[in-house]
């Protein structure tokens, strides 16, 4: 099955009449696709078919193996080293922060660990991009502006004290993917603009 995509962009929700237009009507430098990915697989728990691991290990066993390994990756990576697992790719450290000078000499200011860069094993590399992608959109991932989302909020609270996750879905004009409305409305609930109340298919959110 070839992989999908979205059209992202920051600035206003186009209409519908806009995307027919979108060469005519949007600067393309400022367009930008983004993977639309379905699900995060345990390669673990997932196994089926052609795609079960070998049972060499049992389940239990090949989980404390690949804890070990992550030990092991900790201990060297706070060395400052870099570590490359056979197959798969070389993981290394990534640091932020800025430069000031003291006394004539270079030093840095509150550095610290941002993340782990991974480069993958060449032949892993050269496999996925070979991979089918499909050249037409699944769907528009628009950043909307914070005035434009305070704007549509106040729409669907007139006449709502509780909305869900269609109501926002149908107040963007069915614009939006499911995901980026559900990343929309944790961005909301985390910055304190909604309240989130339920689980599940009985989630509703509130103002403050």
């Amino acid at each position: 099955m070839p992989i999908r995509f979205s059209i992202a962009k920051r600035g206003a929700l186009p209409t519908e009449e806009q995307q027919k237009n979108v060469s005519d009507t949007t600067d393309l430098e400022s367009l930008r696709v983004l993977l639309e990915s379905p699900a995060t697989v345990d390669a673990i728990e997932f196994q089926s078919g052609s795609t079960k691991l070998p049972s060499v290990l049992p389940k239990s066993e090949l989980i404390a193996a690949l804890s070990t390994l992550q030990r092991v990756m900790v201990h060297e990576l706070r060395k400052g080293n870099a570590v490359t697992l056979p197959e798969i790719g070389t993981f290394r450290l990534s640091l932020k922060g800025s430069i000031e000078v003291k006394d004539g000499n270079y030093h840095g200011k509150n550095v610290c660990v941002d993340g782990i860069l991974f480069r993958p094993d060449r032949d892993l590399l050269a496999e996925v991009r070979g991979f089918e992608v499909d050249q037409v959109p699944y769907g528009w991932k628009f950043n909307a502006e914070d005035s434009e989302v305070e704007a549509r909020l106040v729409e669907l609270f007139a006449g709502k004290t509780y909305i869900t996750h269609k109501d926002v879905a149908v107040a963007f004009e069915q614009t939006l993917t499911r995901s980026r409305v559900t990343n929309l409305l944790n961005r909301l609930v985390k910055t304190g603009r909604l309240v989130r109340e339920g689980k599940g298919g009985q989630t509703q959110y509130r103002l403050p």
